[in-house]
C-alpha cells in the first residue's frame, strides 16, 4: 500500500524594516487553481484541432498520442476498417476551463461521424514542486496577457 505524505512548501520573507526572515506557506501567498487532466479520443488527424483550440482556450499543455484500436471483431466490423487509428489527446489546464474545453469537444463531436470521439477530466491532485505548478497552471498569465494588452495600445497610440 502507498502512503502519500502531504508536504507544505514554505517561502522566506524578509521584512524590510525589521530584518527578520518569516516563513509563510506558498498558498498563503498565492492564489492556487485546480488542475485538471483532460483526455480526448479521436480518430487520426483529428487532434491538431483540439490542440489549437484548447490552447487557444487556455491550456497550458497538450500533448499528442497516436494509437491503435483493436476492438473485437464484431465491433471492428461495425466501426470499419479505417477507424482503428486513434489520437489520444492529454490537456492540462486550470480547472476552471473545464465547462470551455467540454464545449469545444461536443461541438466539434457534432460535426460528422468522423469527428465524433470520447473526452472525459480527471483532477489532478499534486505535482512535484512550485515551478511545475506554476508552468501547469499559467501562473503568470493575467501578468502577461496585461502586457500584451500594454503593447497593443502603444501601438495603436503610434499609429494614430
Amino acid at each position: 500500500m502507498i502512503k502519500f505524505k502531504k508536504r507544505k512548501t514554505w517561502m522566506k520573507m524578509v521584512d524590510k524594516e525589521t530584518g527578520n526572515e518569516e516563513k509563510i506557506p506558498y498558498e498563503d501567498k498565492e492564489k492556487l487553481y485546480p488542475l485538471i487532466l483532460f483526455v480526448t479520443i479521436v480518430n487520426r488527424d483529428q487532434s491538431n484541432y483540439f490542440t489549437k483550440a484548447y490552447s487557444d482556450c487556455g491550456a497550458s499543455l497538450s500533448l499528442t498520442l497516436y494509437s491503435y484500436s483493436m476492438p473485437p471483431i464484431e465491433i471492428q466490423n461495425l466501426l470499419g476498417p479505417d477507424n482503428l487509428k486513434k489520437d489520444i489527446v492529454f490537456t492540462i489546464a486550470r480547472g476552471e476551463y473545464l465547462p470551455e474545453l467540454e464545449k469545444i469537444a461536443s461541438d466539434r463531436f457534432s460535426i460528422s461521424q468522423e469527428s465524433k470521439g470520447i473526452a472525459f477530466a480527471c483532477p489532478i491532485d499534486s505535482v512535484s514542486g512550485i515551478s511545475v505548478y506554476k508552468f501547469l497552471a499559467d501562473q503568470n498569465k493575467e501578468l502577461r496577457m496585461g502586457e500584451e494588452e500594454n503593447v497593443r495600445e502603444q501601438q495603436q497610440h503610434e499609429r494614430s
